[in-house]
């Protein structure tokens, strides 16, 4: 049925309203118009695109890593290196300014990729030495809180002004425009002093000129010449806190911490000597860990050669064997002599393969490229001697000389000295100010005397300041104090757990070090009895195999083949065996020596600063010549309390 045309009305009305309401709410865009072609958004599909950075980037030489690595199928014969562990030490810390870690190779966890800020290397000392940032500062950077400060400034102006009174108009009339020029000229030096205290002068002269009727003189300089001093009496006052925390701050509740001093500063330097050191440490162990590897894997490949040619020589017996004697003869012997031989060529290429990866990790510490036509091969003999080390020296060595041991007592000594400076802080402040000063007033800066009254000479602004007739000073003091002193108290409070926290590091660390050094010696007892015991059972296996050999020579029939050769195979394992007793056993040794920290000392290698400056020589004399002609103040500690010690590690 069609619709009634009223009933048609009505809906086409509804969607018109409909659309009406629908533009209301969602306007039609405008059309916007430009000039010029459109050029395509390139940033759009860039914007998430992986970038590298415009760096220089110098790369790997082609040499280092053109020739292909040492692997089972290649063919290249490389010439031999026979180096020694000497030779090794020395071209490992040579070549590595990036100090590696051997348990860090084909690790997901490698700090070198996923931690590279944290790798020690050969510049962090120096890096600690020039710090600037908080709590890391260098001795420059804290030093440099004693530098003098230089400021100067000047400015020039000029203002015009209508006047609306008479009596502040300085003569002008109600409506009279007031033409004024200045100028400023200032500039100051300051310093800090080793006690706390600061210092200053400061010289300035304002220039004013207007078109005032009631002055001396239509323009005018005004100056002065001014020297300051301020004293911490109580809170940060002393030499003793200077060097511990550095200069005060102006406000004690401004106050950054007790740590910006030159001795924090400078202890700071000798943790970063002691983390290095320690790097060292690891380092050599890891490089003399990997040489006697490679020792056993070169000793596990002859081994392996020498045993898969005598295999090789028996099957070739036996088959010819086979062969005279025609089907059904010897084939038994045949099998077994084959399989053995197959067994032995797959121990054979695993030696191989362990022999070069072990070469090429020892590479990688070396720093050496993958292949450079050689091939690495140990030169020195492990040791095999018996050695028997004194407890009591060992762990007297193992605390005297660790590095940890060293850094954790500079950390202890540390907090010790941030305590004292920050129990100082609790005192209230009080400061002694002072200043005396030069006034000087002048028509001119420079030029003749004479001016204003009859006598005054008011022409020179220079000369009257330097007559010094006209001078001003004044004295007093400063005090503030927190009401509650929290700050104050809170820092003394947490360094005092902080310093009994380190105190009790320390204590476990040395205990922790007793019993690393007890481990080590009694590894050394068990890897010595076992080279001797494997020593053993190589020569009894060496015995057995001789003895069946002649025997199968003798009589073939009565001796089979296959316990001849079991027999070698069996000589052949604990040879490999008493190899790899031996090596533990000099790994042992290797062991104490890291464990009582005399790793360094074993392999020649001594850690020194270098030589300072000749301006520092220079410098140092100088403070020298003239501290001999000082008075002393009886009254005072003629030297601070002694943060070092002189004594060598192994006396202490």
């Amino acid at each position: 049925m069609r619709p009634q045309p009223a009933r048609r009305v009505v809906i086409v009305a509804l969607c018109v309203s409909l659309q009406l309401l629908y533009s209301c709410k969602y306007p039609a865009p405008v059309k916007k118009h430009f000039l010029g072609d459109p050029a395509p958004a390139e940033y759009i599909a860039d914007s998430t695109r992986i970038a590298h950075a415009e760096v220089f980037d110098p790369g790997v030489a082609v040499s280092e890593y053109a020739m292909e690595p040492h692997r089972l199928r290649g063919t290249r014969v490389d010439d031999v290196w026979d180096l020694t562990l000497t030779e090794a030490v020395h071209i490992a810390l040579k070549n590595s300014r990036i100090i590696r870690q051997s348990g860090a190779f084909l690790s997901p966890g490698n700090p070198l990729f996923s931690n590279p800020d944290f790798m020690p290397t050969t510049l962090d000392p120096a890096i600690q030495e020039t710090g600037v940032l908080y709590g890391q500062r260098g001795v420059e950077a804290a030093l440099s809180e004693f530098d003098a400060q230089f400021t100067t400034s000047m400015t020039w102006g000029t203002n015009r002004t209508i006047q609306n009174n008479l009596f502040t108009s300085g003569g002008l009339q109600p409506g009279d425009t007031l033409d004024e020029d200045t100028a400023n000229f200032s500039s100051g030096l300051q310093k800090r002093l080793a006690n706390g205290a600061q210092v200053g002068v400061v010289h300035s002269w304002d220039y004013s000129a207007n078109n005032t009727s009631a002055r001396l003189f239509p323009s005018v300089y005004t100056g002065l010449l001014r020297a300051e001093y301020r004293q911490p009496l109580l809170a940060g006052g002393g030499v003793e806190f200077t060097r511990i925390a550095g200069p005060v701050s102006t406000n004690i509740q401004g106050v950054t911490g007790v740590q910006q001093g030159v001795i924090i500063s400078r202890i700071n330097n000798d943790i970063a000597v002691a983390d290095f050191e320690q790097s060292i440490h690891d380092f050599i162990r890891d490089v003399e860990t990997l040489y006697w590897q490679l020792s056993l894997a070169y000793r596990a490949l002859d081994v392996e050669e020498r045993l898969l040619t005598e295999t090789a020589q028996a099957w070739t017996i036996v088959e010819n064997r086979t062969r005279v004697e025609g089907p059904g003869g010897g084939g038994v012997e045949n099998a077994e002599a084959r399989d053995l031989c197959f067994e032995t060529e797959a121990r054979l290429l695993a030696a191989r393969d362990n022999m070069y990866s072990t070469e090429a990790q020892l590479r990688r510490l070396l720093g050496l490229p993958i292949s450079d036509g050689r091939i690495i091969r140990p030169a020195d003999e492990p040791i095999s001697a018996e050695i028997l080390p004194d407890w009591a020296n060992c762990l007297r060595d193992a605390l005297a000389r660790r590095p940890e041991i060293r850094r954790q007592k500079w950390v202890v000594k540390s907090l010790s000295l941030q305590l004292l400076a920050a129990d100082n802080l609790t005192m209230p402040r009080l400061d002694l100010v002072g200043g005396y000063q030069l006034n000087g007033f002048g028509n001119n800066l420079l030029g003749p005397t004479n001016g204003g009254a009859p006598g005054q000479n008011l022409g020179n602004a220079y000369d009257n300041l330097l007559q010094g007739d006209r001078d001003g000073w004044n004295v007093g003091v400063e005090f503030s104090v927190p009401v509650g002193r929290r700050f104050a108290l809170a820092q003394v409070r947490n360094l005092e757990l902080r310093k009994a926290k380190a105190t009790m590091l320390l204590e476990e660390q040395e205990k922790e070090i007793s019993h690393e050094v007890a481990a080590a010696f009694r590894a050394l007892d068990r890897t010595y009895l076992t080279a001797q015991n494997s020593y053993n059972r190589w020569i009894t296996s060496l015995e057995r195999a001789e003895s069946l050999d002649r025997q199968y020579q003798a009589d073939s029939r009565r001796t089979q083949l296959e316990s001849v050769l079991r027999a070698k195979d069996m000589q052949a394992r604990a040879e490999v065996q008493y190899i790899q007793s031996l090596i533990e056993y000099n790994t042992s040794l290797l062991e104490l020596h890291y464990r009582t920290g005399r790793v360094l000392e074993m392999n020649h290698i001594s850690l020194h600063e270098g030589p300072w400056q000749a301006d520092a020589y220079r410098q140092a004399n100088e403070k020298y010549e003239a501290r001999q002609y000082a008075k002393d103040a009886y009254f005072k500690s003629a030297e601070p309390e002694p943060v070092t010690t002189s004594s060598s590690p192994a006396g202490n």
